[in-house]
């Protein structure tokens, strides 16, 4: 029997076509419009555009209509009893206090982040391997010299993955602009360059440049402003370990922004 547990609160209602089926989830977008939903497995956690179900072959789902009260999956009516608050609440918090954390998190990331990530890129190798870690080490240069433009422009759409590494890495240094206190001015101006025709790259920017986040990062950045650095540690880990490399490549750029410099060595 499938239960609905919780979904996101930027998940819009209409009617749903599948996009993309992988491990625990599957990808909708709207017959009509632009948007995504992403039907998830309970241990995937919550998102802004996440339905988190129970008890399901997520493999068999086919149709997907959203209501105002409920959600409907091959048929099956679920009532909405929760939706995930996805918007950062830091007010009254000081944005400086994260600065102590700073070396915790780079440490945390440096041990649980999977090879793959940018954070491992390698400055020497194939030409391909070198090519993209000076793409990288480039775009990421820019963008923390206030290029912001060009910047977002040469991370967006790079590296590998259902969402490139560089369009993880620019939400992390989005959510990382909206925790500090950015104007919405310069998120904006990063998400415009940045923007994808890829629904789950476009709906990530999106959510990141409006302060919206998976669970796993607002656990994150909650603990940087006022946890421990075991509780920094705890939530880096978790986070690094969402999707192939995703959750670290976000987590890349979220400590990029807040510390004013890369944590891989290579761009140094």
């Amino acid at each position: 029997m499938i239960e609905l547990l919780e979904v996101g609160d930027r998940v819009r209602m209409g009617s749903y076509r599948a996009l993309a089926r992988f491990r625990g989830a599957v990808g909708f977008v709207p017959e009509a419009g632009a948007g995504l939903a992403v039907v998830v497995e309970e241990r995937k956690g919550a998102g802004p555009v996440q339905i988190v179900v129970r008890g399901s072959d997520l493999d068999g789902i086919a149709t997907l209509e959203v209501r105002a009260d409920r959600v409907i999956l091959d048929g099956a009516s679920l009532e909405i009893r929760r939706r995930y608050r996805s918007r950062l609440q830091l007010g009254g918090r000081d944005a400086r206090g994260i600065e102590r954390h700073l070396p915790a998190f780079r440490a945390a990331l440096l041990a649980s982040a999977p090879a793959r990530c940018v954070v491992f890129l390698p400055g020497s190798g194939s030409a391909f391997e070198r090519g993209l870690a000076g793409r990288f080490r480039a775009g990421a240069a820019r963008l923390l010299a206030g290029d912001l433009e060009s910047g977002a422009r040469a991370l967006a759409g790079l590296g590998f993955g259902l969402t490139p590494s560089g369009d993880d890495f620019l939400a992390g240094l989005l959510l990382g602009m909206y925790a500090a206190g950015a104007p919405a001015g310069q998120r904006r101006r990063v998400y415009d360059a940045a923007r994808s025709r890829n629904a789950f790259s476009e709906s990530l920017l999106e959510c990141a440049a409006e302060g919206c986040c998976s669970e796993p990062a607002q656990g994150l950045i909650h603990a940087l402003f006022a946890g421990t650095e075991a509780d920094v540690a705890r939530h880096t880990a978790r986070l690094a370990a969402v999707g192939a490399s995703s959750g670290a490549d976000l987590a890349a750029g979220l400590y990029s922004f807040l510390a004013g410099s890369v944590p891989w060595g290579v761009a140094s």
